[in-house]
């Protein structure tokens, strides 16, 4: 009797061990494409697709990235091709990266409960990539070195968001607002909130170019247009984490700023929390600026 009860704890046993792959943890990741921007430390862009795939009966991952292949960040195309492997005998997830340039990267990767974490050697520093799962179709995205379970230097932080079946990963890239002073409407985008001024592509006269954030733009364009009411509720909208700083500097340049309902220097607080003001530019469109975490 023990010996006909044992048979089939066996079969079981077996059937689960067989069926078991240390590689799973990758799965939310196939079959999609998972797209990022962002800007490194030093202040260059990051862009980046990713592509993941099981290979030889899923006992191999291959992720094929698009990103920069020239300094200049002019082209982009194909970039490393990358290998994640189990190795059974020190029980361990290996990868190689290999890029458009000639180099390997190799290291290890981890599980840790939905995140996933890649330590290597890049020079001599010890480089830490987190996927950190925020839903099914997001990842928080950190490079930099973490020693002891803290970051100790973060070099990117930006979200891969999944495309294909989910969208199409769109990212904001620029607003375009016309204007008739095309001087002072720019130098108020520049002095006042300390936009980069960036080249027109054909150099063409008439308008005024400027970085927002990593690739998001502003775009002013001077033409003599019929007027139409600017009304508050038709706004672009900044996150800052220095709110409060940043009224301090209107003040101090006696720009007037207002609440929602329209109150003098006043500001709103949302029911979530996040405290927002408002104030109009030179040709008088509204900007919403708020402290919103992103």
């Amino acid at each position: 009797m023990k010996k006909f009860l044992l048979l089939p704890f066996l079969f079981v046993t077996a059937t689960v061990c067989a069926q078991y792959n240390p590689l799973a943890f990758f799965e939310p990741l196939m079959g999609r494409t998972w797209s990022a921007e962002g800007v490194w430390e030093n202040g260059s862009g990051f862009r980046q697709e990713i592509n993941f795939e099981y290979s030889l009966d899923s006992t191999l991952v291959l992720v094929k990235s698009k990103g920069f292949t020239d300094k200049q960040q002019t082209t982009f195309g194909p970039r490393n091709h990358g290998i994640r492997k189990y190795d059974p005998n020190s029980k361990s997830i290996q990868f190689w990266e290999f890029d458009v340039f000639g180099s390997v990267t190799k290291g290890m990767v981890k599980q840790e409960g939905n995140d996933i974490r890649y330590t290597y050697t890049y020079g001599e520093t010890q480089v830490t990539d987190l996927w950190e799962f925020v839903d099914k179709d997001t990842y928080t995205f950190k490079v930099g070195e973490y020693v002891g379970g803290n970051w100790t230097q973060t070099y990117l932080t930006t979200e891969f968001n999944a495309i294909g079946n989910q969208g199409y990963g769109f990212q904001f890239d620029h607003q375009s607002l016309v204007v008739k002073n095309l001087r002072k409407a720019g130098d108020f985008y520049r002095d006042v909130f300390g936009f980069e001024e960036i080249p027109h592509p054909e150099r063409k006269p008439g308008f005024r170019w400027f970085n927002i954030y990593g690739k998001s733009q502003l775009h002013l364009i001077k033409k003599e247009v019929v007027e139409f009411k600017k009304d508050k509720s038709i706004h672009l909208c900044l996150s800052t984490k220095n709110l409060e700083h940043l009224i301090e500097r209107l003040m101090e340049k006696e720009i007037t700023f207002y609440d929602w309902p329209g109150n003098v220097n006043s500001v709103t607080d949302r029911a979530d929390g996040v405290k927002q003001i408002y104030i109009q530019d030179p040709e008088g469109y509204w900007i919403e600026i708020n402290n919103a975490p992103h």
